[in-house]
């Protein structure tokens, strides 16, 4: 039985007020690649991931780990070319809290956790990357849990849109990720939480 995935804002009381801006076809071909991959219940193992299965997503894909420490929060275990290119630092092995703003870092990335909750869930994410040079560029992630069984991890895949070639910027690898614009979550078969 296919099920059928919908998005959801993370608080109710914006859903009355807030208009959806619409999911791209990219992102809902992401989704659709995720929800094929072998699953013992609602979110699949990392020894299940397979390449091939995201080709077409493999130049904006990133892999995270989360964990509790701060210091460790969201480490970059992948990171594809484009992302790579349009930053000019390749983040692997890096912390996402290290690019945020000093007021946000508290709790930057800490709804990334809900993902895993009693009910887990995918999301969809719009934010905006400052560089070094004052360019700014509006980025959408979809994202969606996976975990890693052997090591008792939690991961997470997702996909980055929204970078694009700009001939009057040129990546130096300073950056930072501004404030998120908004934050939605992607029913996976398990509710909200």
């Amino acid at each position: 039985m296919k099920m059928v995935m919908r998005i959801h804002p993370v608080r109710e009381s914006e859903a009355s007020s807030a208009i959806l801006p619409p999911r791209s076809g990219t992102s809902i071909a992401f989704e659709q690649a995720w929800s094929a991959i072998h699953k013992d219940g609602l979110v699949p193992d990392k020894a299940e991931l397979r390449p091939e299965r995201f080709a077409p997503f493999l130049r904006t894909a990133y892999l995270v780990e989360l964990h509790d420490e701060p210091e460790r929060r969201i480490l970059f275990r992948i990171a594809g070319e484009t992302i790579r290119n349009a930053l000019g630092v390749d983040l692997r092995g890096r912390n996402y809290i290290d690019f945020v703003p000093e007021p946000h870092r508290e709790t930057s990335g800490i709804s990334m956790n809900l993902m895993f909750a009693p009910r887990p869930c995918g999301r969809w994410v719009r934010k905006e990357v400052v560089h070094r040079d004052g360019f700014r560029q509006i980025l959408d992630l979809t994202q969606f849990p996976v975990s890693d069984r052997a090591s008792g991890h939690r991961l997470v895949i997702g996909i980055v849109e929204g970078f694009g070639e700009d001939s009057v910027h040129t990546p130096d690898g300073g950056f930072r990720f501004d404030q998120l614009d908004r934050e939605h979550f992607i029913d996976i078969g398990a509710g909200l939480p």
